[in-house]
């Protein structure tokens, strides 16, 4: 019976779980990845769960660590190939916004775990300050400074004006 309810849990949440993960790898099997280890664990760690009304803030923490943990092993392969694929794109973009999106995740994976998480959950999932704050267990304050800090650096990292569209984002 619990199995079935776990099962259930995921199946509600796996879009919004992988919209976070590929936000933080933005390659799609790197994303499934992280997904399945954090399903594992949430699964291994369960009992430790005391409010099931908060099975979705505990998962997604839980996901959040997971793909931290992936982009820090990541980082040390750097993968020529990728970056041939991407000069590709650029060069045979017609569509300004695949560039402008580009841009701004490069941006974001210049940012710190902690700035680019508060992005990550406010803008991409459109979280509430309070709703992020009880995720990354902090208080609120601290997530609006995030916030703060975070804009402020995509600003800086963007200020050469190839992103015009997005500045309603930053």
């Amino acid at each position: 019976m619990r199995d079935k309810v776990f099962y259930e849990s995921i199946e509600g949440i796996k879009e919004n779980l992988y919209r976070i993960a590929y936000a933080y790898c933005k390659n799609e099997q790197d994303a499934l990845d992280i997904i399945h280890e954090t399903v594992y664990k949430a699964y291994l760690n369960i009992r430790q769960l005391k409010h099931p009304e908060f099975f979705n803030t505990w998962i997604t923490r839980i996901l959040i660590n997971c793909a931290i943990e992936s982009t820090r092993k990541s980082k040390k392969l750097i993968l020529l190939a990728e970056y041939e694929v991407a000069d590709k794109l650029i060069v045979d973009a017609e569509d300004e916004k695949l560039i402008e999106n580009i841009n701004l995740y490069d941006a974001m994976d210049k940012l710190t775990d902690n700035l680019k998480s508060v992005i990550i959950l406010r803008y991409f999932q459109d979280l509430t300050i309070a709703q992020i704050a009880q995720i990354l267990e902090c208080p609120e304050g601290t997530v609006k400074s995030y916030i703060h800090r975070a804009i402020k650096r995509l600003r800086k990292e963007l200020e050469d004006g190839e992103i015009s569209e997005n500045k309603q984002f930053i």
